[in-house]
Formats: structure tokens, C-alpha cells, sequence
């Protein structure tokens, strides 16, 4: 995934970044020496299996407007690529959330908010070497469990898994679920739903 400088200017805050008028027709990343930089346009086919995923989220639960896809960042701690933001695929907020956010000029939760409940990632092409594949696999495992957040989700097409990572006595397990396995979701437990329903984007 190719990235360009899209702006000289050093924000000092990840607050200050969120407040500046950067347009709303492309997706940014803030990094750690303040530069912003501007990504390429989202996998079409990962876009629309996570506007898939979260509309039978949204079924599972009592409020729809806590999930979301690719519309909220997160502030992290920068890991591998130095980016201080993430836009995770899928996340799953608190009520609280949304009181936060109207307070701010872009969706957000930033340091000292509590955790989400859930975030999921769809995996680009690359191998284990590569940046696609160190970002979801390591480097926002990282972040996310420094966050927290009960339950992280890599759906990966390609490999044909889908691997979870779920909170235990504060670090990660790990499990991945292949073809017929059923996933199990301590965020979700009402889910019935396989690995390769999932992967193939039949969900609704």
C-alpha cells in the first residue's frame, strides 16, 4: 500500500490533528513525528464485506449505531509504521462513545476513553514479510491489546481464516477458525456464524 506526505505541517497533538479541516473525500494517518499522511481509496471488496459484517452485528444488538465501519479512528501508540491513528474495518463502541464523540469535530476515541468492545480488520494481500500482513498480524495486535479491547478480529481472505484475539487476564489469545469451524465471540455470544460464511462475505 503506497502512502504520500499530504501536508508539511507538524501537528503537536493528536487533539490538533482531529481539529484541522484536512477535506472528507480521503482517509489520513497521523504519525509520530506530527506529519499526516493521506492513503490510498479502501479495497472495494473490503469495504463491502465489513458493511456486511456490520450490518449483522447490528442485528445482535440492542443499539445500531454502535457499529460502525471504517468511520471512527483510534488513538495508538506508535508500533512498526509509527502511525498514531488507526480507522479499524469494524469497531464495535460503548454508549459512551457517542457522547464523545459529538464533542469533537471527527469520530474519534483517543487516549483515556474506555476501550471499544470489539474491532476487526480485513487483511490485504502480502506475505508474511510484508507490511500488509505485519500491520493487522502484529502491529495493531499490539496496539489493541494495549487498549484493551475485549475482542480484535483479523478476517483474512487470502489465508482463508479468520483469527481472534480475545482478552485474558489483560493479554491476547489467540484462535483461528477455518471452513465449517462455528466462530465463538464472548462479545457476541448469540453469533452463529462459520469461518467460510464469513470469508465469503455471506453473512446477511
Amino acid at each position: 500500500m503506497s502512502v504520500m506526505t499530504f501536508t508539511p505541517v507538524r501537528y503537536q497533538t493528536y487533539r490538533e490533528y482531529l481539529q484541522a479541516d484536512l477535506g472528507p473525500d480521503s482517509k489520513y494517518r497521523l504519525l509520530s513525528n506530527g506529519e499526516v499522511i493521506v492513503l490510498p481509496p479502501e479495497d472495494p471488496e473490503n469495504s463491502f464485506d465489513a458493511d456486511e459484517f456490520a450490518e449483522l452485528l447490528r442485528r445482535l444488538t440492542k443499539n445500531r449505531r454502535l457499529v460502525k465501519s471504517s468511520s471512527i479512528e483510534i488513538q495508538v501508540h506508535p508500533v512498526g509504521d509509527n502511525r498514531v491513528n488507526r480507522e479499524p474495518d469494524l469497531i464495535v463502541l460503548r454508549p459512551e462513545h457517542l457522547t464523545q464523540m459529538a464533542a469533537i469535530k471527527k469520530g474519534a476515541i483517543h487516549f483515556g476513553s474506555p476501550p471499544p468492545l470489539l474491532v476487526a480488520e480485513l487483511v490485504s494481500p502480502g506475505s508474511e514479510h510484508s507490511a500488509n500482513y505485519r500491520r493487522d498480524y502484529e502491529w495493531k495486535r499490539q496496539q489493541y491489546e494495549w487498549w484493551q479491547i475485549p475482542e480484535y478480529w483479523i478476517i483474512d481472505r487470502h489465508r482463508r481464516q479468520i483469527v481472534i484475539f480475545t482478552l485474558r487476564d489483560d493479554s491476547y489469545e489467540e484462535k483461528c477458525y477455518s471452513g465449517s469451524n462455528i466462530i465463538a465471540s464472548s462479545v457476541f455470544p448469540t453469533l452463529r456464524l462459520t469461518a467460510e460464511k464469513l470469508l465469503s462475505g455471506d453473512v446477511i
